[in-house]
């Protein structure tokens, strides 16, 4: 990632300077990309006092991140095993929906998808295109209508392993959208106790800071289960990656690394890592 090669030449730069000026120095960079002054601090502290600096950090790095890298799994001994994504507008839930969908499906599983975003036609059109393209059932409504209903119909009508629920991007701080979120929630709650058995949340990787209110206003509508992490390029500068999995703990359940079904992965720490390495 272009942040870690910066930070790689930066701390190049300041090894041999005074202690107090390459640990400032260090901290700053980290709370330009997004670390957080707390964690950027922790970090420092934690690292200036070794031999190998670059090192130190990537250890530390690893030991935040890599406890928290699961594989997607579903446990379908509980029919249908439903799964939420939710996120602020323009995070790539829809495209998510379809990644998981092809990943559950090459696993073996049946899948149908449960279009709530009901007031944006083309997110619906879209998940129909998907559906077709991955042989998945889909529930949707071909007018705009309360995204609750289609969530209600597709939990009382769907016989597959899995029902994906698709729901309209929302600004975390919009309380009627967050509302009408919760809503579909305890519809679903209502229909089977025990559902959703997963809700994930969608994380545009270039947010920045933005992303931490985020988790915290959506983990106030419903417990997350895990993150996926999407539009992994080099245009994110990791510091937020690090301090949601340091402050939320939350499962990294993948990343999406492009536009078709096929570009989701497991997130790899060592990849992530990569431009730290001497």
């Amino acid at each position: 990632m272009l942040f870690f090669k910066k930070l790689k030449s930066t701390i190049c730069k300041i090894t041999g300077i005074t202690e107090d000026s390459s640990s400032a120095a260090l901290e700053d960079i980290l709370i330009e990309a997004d670390f957080g002054v707390d964690l950027a601090a922790r970090l420092t502290k934690e690292s200036k006092y070794e031999d190998d600096i670059l090192a130190a950090l990537k250890g530390k790095l690893e030991s935040i991140l890599q406890p928290l890298v699961k594989d997607f799994e579903v446990d379908v001994s509980q029919k249908p095993y439903v799964i939420v994504l939710a996120g602020v507008n323009g995070c790539g839930k829809t495209t998510t929906v379809a990644k998981i969908a092809y990943i559950l499906k090459n696993k073996g599983f049946s899948v149908d998808i449960a279009a709530c975003d009901t007031f944006r036609v083309a997110a619906t059109e879209q998940l129909s295109s998907w559906a077709s393209k991955l042989n998945c059932g889909i529930f949707k409504s071909d007018t705009p209508k309360d995204p609750a209903s289609v969530a209600f119909e597709a939990m009382q009508s769907t016989k597959s392993d899995v029902l994906l629920v698709d729901t309209a991007g929302r600004l975390q701080n919009n309380i009627n959208l967050m509302n009408e979120l919760s809503k579909i929630y305890r519809v679903i709650g209502k229909i089977n106790n025990t559902a959703p058995h997963m809700n994930v949340l969608i994380m545009d990787a270039t947010t920045g800071q933005n992303s931490i209110d985020q988790v915290k206003e959506f983990g106030k509508v419903h417990p997350i289960s895990g993150i996926v992490i999407s539009k992994m390029d080099g245009g994110a500068k990791g510091g937020t990656i690090v301090r949601i999995a340091d402050e939320f703990k939350l499962p990294i359940l993948g990343i999406g690394t492009g536009e078709t079904e096929r570009s989701f992965e497991k997130f790899s720490v060592e990849r992530f890592l990569e431009d730290l390495k001497k």
